[in-house]
Order: structure tokens, then C-alpha cells, then sequence
């Protein structure tokens, strides 16, 4: 029960902080830029921190409140399909692409990028 606490906890603070990052007028009216936004500082958090707490073994409650329930309510792989198709939809055909390609290989360049800052870092 613990442990389901900790991921219910987790994923409603990364909710609410994707909430946020979608207000933020900086970004724009345009819902691409937020959902971009936090796909990429997720993948970045998910480098640090799944590298930090695994190297240190044992942290399976910090696993599952911050990978499993924060980055997981913050991150919205969902949302970035629903975007995608819209845009393809909409006949926005090289935005779509454009999109897509800066969401996945951003995506892994962003986590690499963490799990070798968290590697340095130990």
C-alpha cells in the first residue's frame, strides 16, 4: 500500500507541474511547445535521477515516487501523439515531422545527456 502511495503522491505533483509548464505564457498559446517542453525535461530527469537512485540500490520507494509517479504524471507521451496527429491532421505535414523528430531524438539526446551528468556526478 506503501508503494502505491508513493507513486499516487509522485504522479500528482507531476501533474500538476505539467499543468504549470502548460501555463506558462512564454510558450505560447500553441500546446506543441508545452507538451515538447516537458517531454524533454522529463527525459532529462528520468537520466539523473534513474541513474542516481539505481547506482545507490535500495531506494526502491524514491524509485517509485519520482521515476514511476512524478515523471510519469510530468512526461505525456500521449498528449505528444495527440499533437503529433493533429498537426498531420490540420495538414501541417513538415511541422508534424519536425514534431516528431525533435521529440524523439531530443527525447534520448535529453537522457543520455542526464544519465551521463548523474554518472559524473557519483
Amino acid at each position: 500500500m506503501n508503494e502505491w502511495l508513493a507513486v499516487a503522491a509522485g504522479g500528482a505533483m507531476g501533474c500538476l507541474c505539467r499543468y504549470l509548464v502548460q501555463q506558462m505564457p512564454l510558450l505560447g498559446p500553441d500546446r506543441t511547445w508545452p507538451t515538447l517542453a516537458v517531454n524533454l525535461a522529463g527525459c532529462l530527469l528520468i537520466g539523473i535521477i534513474a541513474t542516481l537512485i539505481d547506482s545507490h540500490g535500495g531506494w526502491r520507494m524514491m524509485r517509485l515516487m519520482l521515476v514511476t509517479g512524478f515523471l510519469g504524471g510530468f512526461t505525456t507521451f500521449s498528449t505528444f501523439a495527440l499533437d503529433a496527429v493533429s498537426l498531420a491532421r490540420a495538414g501541417e505535414l513538415l511541422r508534424c515531422i519536425g514534431y516528431v523528430t525533435v521529440s524523439v531524438a531530443g527525447g534520448l539526446t535529453a537522457f543520455v545527456i542526464g544519465q551521463f551528468t548523474a554518472e559524473k556526478l557519483l
